[in-house]
């Protein structure tokens, strides 16, 4: 049986409503904690770590599309409405990116469960994404700025993405699915 018939209870866990608002939080917490670390750069620090996909890409290594995108959503716009990051001009990106970036790593992690770079190549696939959308729309205004933005974002976003395949790397150590 190939791993995209296999049944999504027995890859995904199901999760409970104290579950759910445990992820929420977590993924609130995570990003404002790293917003309150002291940090001069040009740019806010979570543009570097990418605290954001930490947080949906664990809800959907334990629970499933369903969970990351809840994560991915919400967690965006409460951040938003506490410490005033992301940007109002870069959340509809961010949400964009998040949501590709959980239904990619939930389609990879049933081809893939082992591999333990599914996370920093969705993120490649979220950014890919939002760039050639706003490519298409212009929402930028000038043609060149999606591919100054796609490439900005990368190479700050280096060390996050590092960061993201050590999360990926240890939970499939520790919790391995079949």
């Amino acid at each position: 049986m190939s791993s995209l018939a296999t049944p999504a209870g027995s890859v995904f866990k199901k999760i409970t409503v104290r579950e759910a608002a445990i992820l929420l939080f977590i993924a609130w917490l995570i990003p404002f904690l790293v917003h309150l670390a002291p940090w001069a750069g040009a740019r806010p620090l979570g543009a570097y770590l990418l605290p954001m996909f930490w947080a949906t890409f664990i809800a959907v290594y334990f629970y499933g599309l369903g969970a990351g995108l809840l994560t991915g959503l919400f967690a965006p716009a409460v951040n938003l409405l506490v410490t005033g990051l992301p940007a109002w001009k870069f959340l509809s990106v961010m949400s964009l990116e998040l949501v590709i970036f959980a239904v990619v790593t939930a389609w990879a992690l049933r081809l893939a469960p082992r591999f333990w770079l599914l996370a920093p190549l969705g993120y490649l696939v979220a950014k890919t994404g939002s760039t050639l959308l706003q490519s298409a729309t212009l929402v930028f205004g000038d043609i060149g700025a999606p591919a100054r933005f796609f490439a900005t974002s990368l190479a700050g976003g280096a060390v996050g993405l590092a960061v993201l395949a050590i999360i990926n790397f240890m939970l499939v150590r520790i919790y391995p699915k079949q």
